[in-house]
């Protein structure tokens, strides 16, 4: 019985799967870690998009052309 190749796939697939289940609920991070990782998240994306407008600002306020119009070359050339 041990020697018929889906007998042994059968087999394998159920012994590598219980234990990838053992070790996924083994590695389980608790409730309170998971609010605290989410905490964090929701913080530095606030920080990198004030950080993204304030550069933004500061390119608008150097430079001369609009941001909301990007010229490109052919533009330039056809005036």
């Amino acid at each position: 019985m041990a020697s018929n190749p889906y007998v042994k796939s059968v087999l394998l697939l159920l012994g590598f799967g219980g234990i990838g289940y053992g070790l996924m609920l083994l590695t389980e991070p608790s409730a309170e870690k998971l609010e605290r990782i989410k905490a964090s998240g929701s913080a530095n994306m606030d920080q990198q998009k004030k950080a993204l407008f304030m550069q933004k600002l500061k390119e608008a306020a150097t430079t001369s052309t609009p941001i909301y119009r990007q010229t490109t070359d052919a533009d330039k050339k056809d005036n």
